[in-house]
């Protein structure tokens, strides 16, 4: 905030703990306030100021894609580093230069401007103020909440947030089926291997997904040493291949061909499992995170919308 009137709560106004809360010292300090005139407030008050930061902020909260944007937003390691700098102290774009050259990152200032501070302007967590940047309520929140965790910048950039989306239905283990009716199925392949490689979806035990079991009754017809040795050594609860291959001594080509044999007498039928894709810790702990970031931008709606001065 710029330096103002000494009357002016700035100080107990930026230690709010949550939007509401500064909300809440502002409007106190507003029905006490006497001021010679309207024009003074816009002119000279921080307090109105912060007043209509947190307009202009649920504004942008209201916004269907802006938890979408927010997720893009601190998945890039450049923009916290100048997130966590603003909420630090106020900079020009000269001083956050050289802020991330200490850091190893260089880039120009137009680059600085379009790619990173924009977007953090376009989801409130930073304003600008003449020729200084700030962080707003909003984003000092964010950076304390992002402090003590690790945000998953793993998760890739400039993205529809097809990622989080999966992460978030997989609370609860789901098959492909029931992961398509959220996301587009033609990418869902591709978004289930970047989230497989970055170790946050759990390796299924074997890739076979077909298991044999055995019918009913005890077999009638006769059957050669091999066969019977394959069609006892499938358990109740049925096999896959690899394993029944594995318990028989035989190799895969040969084991498919004694299972044929044993369909073909209908001592043995074939079933379908449905794979599930379930999340490692690492991707428990990143939903976990995610969930917690929304709660952050819903809790930014349901502070009680202030009326703002009237200028005369």
């Amino acid at each position: 905030m710029s330096d103002a009137g000494s009357n002016q709560p700035s100080n107990k106004i930026e230690k709010a703990l949550n939007l509401t809360d500064a909300l809440s010292k502002a409007e106190i300090h507003c029905e006490n306030c006497k001021t010679p005139s309207p024009m003074v407030c816009v002119e000279r008050c921080d307090v109105w100021r912060v007043k209509h930061e947190i307009l202009e902020i649920r504004r942008v909260a209201n916004e269907n894609t802006h938890t979408r944007q927010l997720f893009n937003v601190l998945k890039n390691k450049r923009r916290l580093k100048i997130l966590h700098a603003l909420c630090e102290r106020s900079s020009n774009v000269k001083e956050l230069q050289e802020h991330l050259r200490k850091s190893g990152f260089h880039h120009s200032r137009r680059t600085i401007i379009e790619a990173y501070l924009k977007p953090l302007m376009r989801v409130s967590l930073v304003r600008e103020d003449g020729v200084r940047f700030k962080a707003t309520f909003y984003g000092r929140n964010v950076q304390d909440f992002l402090k003590e965790r690790d945000f998953p910048v793993v998760l890739p950039v400039h993205s529809c947030c097809y990622e989080e989306v999966v992460l978030k239905e997989l609370k609860t283990p789901k098959t492909f089926n029931e992961l398509a009716t959220r996301v587009p199925p033609k990418s869902l392949s591709r978004i289930l291997m970047r989230l497989r490689a970055r170790g946050l979806l759990a390796e299924r035990p074997h890739s076979n997904y077909v298991f044999y079991h055995k019918a009913k009754g005890k077999p009638k017809m006769r059957l050669s040493p091999t066969e019977k040795r394959v069609f006892d050594a499938i358990p109740q609860d049925g096999i896959a291949v690899c394993s029944l291959s594995s318990a028989v001594g035989t190799n895969i080509r040969r084991t498919y061909k004694y299972l044929r044999r044993l369909r073909e007498k209908k001592l043995v039928f074939a079933l379908k499992s449905m794979r599930t894709y379930e999340l490692t810790a690492r991707g428990k702990e990143i939903v976990s995170i995610l969930d917690e970031i929304e709660k952050l931008a819903a809790s930014s709606l349901s502070m009680p919308v202030p009326i703002p001065q009237q200028i005369s």
